[in-house]
Parts: structure tokens; sequence; C-alpha cells
């Protein structure tokens, strides 16, 4: 081969190495455009109602240490922007799964309001984009309910907040709601009625070694201890077990948010005199302002009816001064009354004006009453207020019970009128200490019931009975013959 022809070998050699490096350029062109363009139009965010069924029951699994084993119920509400996927713990307490459905009806409509108004914000920053469209956004919950030997009722509601970003649907917080209940009244228990005034002492003892030794040091978050003292604002979030106390920490209070909510458990022996025994059905502060509400005149019908099933949904009393001719028709009520731990007080056999009777005429009165309270309840009553208030030193004596009387008149056998029986009561600026006189057989009464106990309580007092007031009160349990009007 000469040379002209080994140099036009080469020429040929090169042009085709070129033509194939172009060939091989324009391939990797090609793929790298056709991966942008999948990725561009790709995404992990659910596209419709199977998908986000698949997504919900993978972030389920996740929250698994939130659960309880029994019978699970899954609701799945797939929408466009936002979505919602329940899991209930089956609860056989009507009164509690009733109270759980109002809660994450709460929780889902605040959750509904924030998100919206996100959307609509960041709509009007990209209404000048065409192909602009709502993030995705997804709630989950999960309820549990907890029962123990101990005789509490515990329920969780988990809440896992997400919403798309970055073409994939990211945690942006979680939080956990804790309630205790009791099992025999279904009422809502507050940490005195269940722990010792040292748990948190002992919880905190247990949590410090516990922590430090599960975790390494790089995993605790900065002042994760602040979150284990024996602080006002710790150990506030629980449920009670069979086995002992599972214990709830917000999402970057001992780990980092990256971790969520956290729950350990501790032992019944490790809580040893931390817990008690047995629950307190009753717990007043005697810190706390407290108001005794009271009906006269009953046993009602309907009317004390729904006065009885305010004071149990709210888990709350009342006292109660019945006359003793009404018993008969109406011991449901009275029995009602007394398994609620309202305190059961006579009013009379028939409502006389008792300084115009003879002495034998007025222990009759007492007497017949208080056998037809006690055929009932198993009891006597325990306190004393006579008809019309007319009473004087022999009337006191013979009634061997406290007399009560009243503080704020509501007037409502005058008005029958719910709202300005409320507004009786709200007359009175500083209610602490106070007895509030109704009578239980006026429906007007009962809508003022419905009115008065939440507002109570919205506004930090508690509802005790009579002689709740006057031991918390004076220092002292109540004295027969003495009467009472206010503290």
């Amino acid at each position: 081969m000469n040379r002209e022809q080994r140099h036009m070998d080469r020429i040929r050699k090169k042009r085709k190495r070129h033509i194939i490096l172009f060939i091989i350029f324009i391939a990797v062109l090609i793929a790298t455009v056709c991966i942008g363009l999948i990725s561009y139009i790709s995404t992990n965010v659910y596209q419709n109602e199977d998908e986000f069924r698949e997504y919900a029951d993978d972030e389920l699994k996740k929250t698994s240490q939130f659960s309880v084993r029994g019978k699970t119920k899954i609701d799945y509400e797939y929408g466009r922007p936002i979505s919602y996927v329940i899991d209930y713990g089956v609860c056989d307490n009507e009164s509690i799964a009733v109270f759980r459905d109002q809660k994450i009806k709460e929780i889902k409509e605040k959750y509904q309001q924030d998100k919206n108004a996100e959307e609509e914000s960041r709509a009007k920053r990209y209404e000048d984009q065409r192909n602009y469209r709502p993030l995705e956004h997804a709630l989950i919950l999960r309820s549990s309910v907890y029962e123990s030997d101990k005789g509490v009722i515990s329920l969780s509601i988990y809440e896992s907040e997400n919403s798309e970003r970055k073409k994939d649907m990211e945690q942006d917080a979680s939080m956990i709601y804790t309630y205790q209940f009791s099992a025999k009244t279904g009422k809502i228990l507050i940490p005195q009625q269940i722990f010792s005034e040292k748990y948190k002492e002992i919880c905190s003892e247990f949590f410090m070694k516990y922590f430090r030794k599960n975790y390494k040091k790089d995993e605790l978050k900065d002042g994760w201890q602040d979150y284990v003292t024996a602080g006002e604002n710790n150990f506030n979030k629980y449920a009670l077990t069979d086995t002992g106390v599972t214990f709830f920490f917000d999402e970057g209070t001992v780990l980092d948010e990256s971790r969520g909510v956290i729950s350990a458990g501790i032992p019944e022996a490790d809580m040893g005199t931390g817990l008690r025994n047995k629950i307190l059905e009753r717990y007043i502060d005697p810190t706390k302002p407290m108001v005794a509400l009271t009906y006269d005149d009953g046993p009602g019908g309907g009317a004390e009816t729904r006065i009885l099933e305010c004071l149990r949904k709210n888990g709350d009393v009342a006292t109660f001064f019945y006359l003793g001719s009404r018993v008969a028709g109406n011991s449901a009520n009275l029995k009602t009354a007394y398994d609620l731990g309202c305190q059961i007080g006579t009013h009379t056999w028939n409502h006389p004006v008792l300084t115009k009777l003879k002495p034998e005429q007025i222990q009759k009165q007492f007497d017949d009453t208080n056998a037809a309270i006690k055929a009932v309840t198993g009891e006597d009553p325990t306190a004393f207020r006579p008809s019309y208030g007319e009473t004087n030193d022999t009337i006191n004596k013979m009634s061997a019970m406290p007399v009560i009387m009243w503080t704020v008149d509501t007037l409502d056998w005058k008005s029958r009128d719910g709202k300005k029986i409320f507004e009786e009561v709200k007359k009175m600026k500083n209610l602490d200490g106070k007895i509030i006189l109704m009578h239980s057989i006026y429906d007007s009464t009962a809508d003022a019931t419905d009115l008065i106990v939440p507002w109570l309580k919205e506004n930090g007092y508690q509802l005790v009975t009579v002689s709740e007031m006057i031991k918390y009160k004076t220092g002292a349990d109540p004295k027969k013959g003495q009467v009472y009007r206010t503290f």
C-alpha cells in the first residue's frame, strides 16, 4: 500500500469515528431529553382515588405504633386537592365514640380551613401561570381506644398532615391528642384522678434513663431533657394499658422533627406509687373557682331528663332538692341523678310553708320524703332546702341536715325563658363560691342548663355539689342544722 492509499485509509477511519461519536452524542441527547421529559411529566403524587388509597395504606403502616389490636374501620375520602383517610379503632362505648367522632370532625374542619387558605394565597401568587393547579394535601388520622384494669378507657387520635412538594408527598407535621375516660361513668378524667402527686417525678427519672439507653447521643435533640423533667407541661399525653402507661412525646421535642411523634411505655411496676390502684371518680382542685348548681321541686319529667343528660355529657354534677310526693312517678330521674354522683337533698313532701306547721307535721314532711328517697337510692338525702326558703332554728334542727339556701336566684319560675335565666347567672361577675337556684320541672330551665354548664366550664369554674362547696370553702364538712348561703 503506497503512501497515498494509507493517507486515504486514515481519513476514512477518522471520519467513521466521528460518525460513530456523533451518533452516540445524538443517542445520549435523545435519552437525556426523554429522561427529562419523563421526569417532568411523572410524579409520585397520587393521580386518582385508587392511587390515593395505596398511598394512604402505606402511610397508615408507618403509624402502626399508634394502633391497638382489634377491629378497625378505615374511611377514605378522596378529593382534589384535599383527601382524608381515617382509621378508627372500633369503640363499644357509645359516648366515647360520639366524643371521638366530634374531635375528628373538628380536626378535619380546621385542616380544611387551613389548606383552603394556603391554596387561595398560592393561587394569587401564580395567577399568571396558565397551567397552575392546586397542590395535593392529605390528612391521615388514626384513632385508637385502650382499656386498662384500672377502670380507665384511653382514647388517642394521631394526626399526620401531608402535602405535595417537588412531585412527591411529604409530611408537614404530626400531632397526637389523648383523652381519658372513666369506664364506669364515661366522664373525662384528669391526671390527678389517675396518678398520684409524684407521678411526674417517677416518669422523669424513668425516661431520662430510657432515652439515653435506647437512642444514640446524636439522635437526641439538643435540649431534649427539658421535655422529660417533672415540669407542668410534660407527661400530659398518655394512654393506660393493661401493662402500664404509654406516653407520647410531640415531634421536635426529644428527637428531630423528622422522627415525628414518639411513643414510649413505662411498665406498671416502674410506675409504682405514681399510679393509683383505683381512679378517683371525682376530683376537685381547691385552688380553682367552683360553683354549685341546685335544682328544686323535682323529680321532674322530660325537663329534668334533659338537665341530667347535659350534666352527664359534660361530666358534671349538681344538687337536686326533691319533693317526696313526686318521687314515685319520677324515680328513674332520681336514680339517674344519684348514679351520676349528684347530691340528693330533700325539699319537703309537698312544698308547704314549714313555719306555719306544727312540729309533728314538720317531722312527717321530713320522714316521708327521706323514706321515699332512700327507697330509690338506698341512702338518706344529705341536705335540706326549705320550701319557699322559709325556715327557723326549730326547723333547721329537726332537719338533721345542713340547710342550703342560695346566692343567685335565676327567677326561672317567673321568666320561663332559657336565655333570660342564663343572663341572670351571667349578671354575677364572680360566681366562685356561689349557689345558683333553679327548678328542674321547666323546659326553659333545661334550655338554660344547656347554656350555663358549658359557659361555666369555659370560664374556669368547677361544678360541684353544695356539700363539696362547703368542704372546700370552709375547710370542714357541712354541719347539721347550719344554714349556708354563699362562700
